[in-house]
């Protein structure tokens, strides 16, 4: 396969984050002594942050505004994102091969923008990018296409060699069933859905290094 193009997931598959994100919600309910029912962080890991917050408040009763969660998540993400998460295994040589090579890419997360900059800034990142498309800015979340689609017109390529790397079920089954080829990196997040990924994607792999050689021109 030829890359004309990359829309690349933030969280899970540029930046090795979801482990804190997965344990918000139910540290914040927990602290306001309410026991988070099993299946709070399937539910949550499909929202983007206004989502996921609206739904904790709604279905738990908490005593809260949705900019008040936003603010009590956003204030213990923020420092972790400018100052501590680390990239996925490999990601920055292959970013440089996509760049040599000539290869447009973009960012499309559910991540919120003042979020998604500096991680990408901490990790150097952020040139490698023409642009970045967030969840909330576009208006729906991973289960609609519609970043997607956004982002292939912002990248003046063709759907079939513009590829989406993604790590979780929902994000990957969205871009297929859309037409673009999709490929997902194992994050631990995602392990209970691995099998589900394995089949589903074009390319399922653990580390970047791994794609050496799996495309004709990078």
């Amino acid at each position: 396969m030829k890359l004309n193009g990359v829309i690349f997931d933030l969280d899970g598959t540029l930046i090795d984050s979801m482990a804190i994100w997965n344990d918000l919600s139910y540290d914040l309910l927990c602290a306001n002594g309410i026991e988070p029912r099993a299946d709070l962080r399937d539910k949550v890991s499909t929202m983007y942050l206004e989502e996921s917050s609206r739904y904790v408040i709604e279905e738990y009763g908490l005593p809260y505004t949705v900019e008040e969660v936003n603010r009590y998540i956003n204030d213990r993400v923020e420092h972790f994102y400018r100052h501590e998460v680390q990239p996925k295994a490999d990601i920055l040589p292959f970013l440089e091969r996509l760049k040599a090579a000539g290869v447009p890419m973009c960012v499309a997360t559910a991540t919120e923008r003042k979020l998604a900059l500096p991680a990408l800034e901490h990790n150097g990142m952020l040139p490698y990018f023409t642009e970045i498309l967030t969840c909330r800015e576009i208006g729906q979340n991973k289960n609609d296409p519609l970043i997607f689609e956004e982002a292939l017109h912002r990248l003046g390529t063709a759907k079939t060699n513009t590829a989406v790397f993604e790590d979780s079920l929902h994000a990957v089954s969205t871009a297929k069933a859309a037409g673009f080829p999709a490929f997902t990196i194992y994050d631990e997040s995602s392990a209970r859905n691995k099998e589900k990924l394995m089949a589903l994607s074009d390319r399922f792999f653990y580390r970047y290094a791994e794609l050496d050689g799996c495309f004709d021109n990078v």
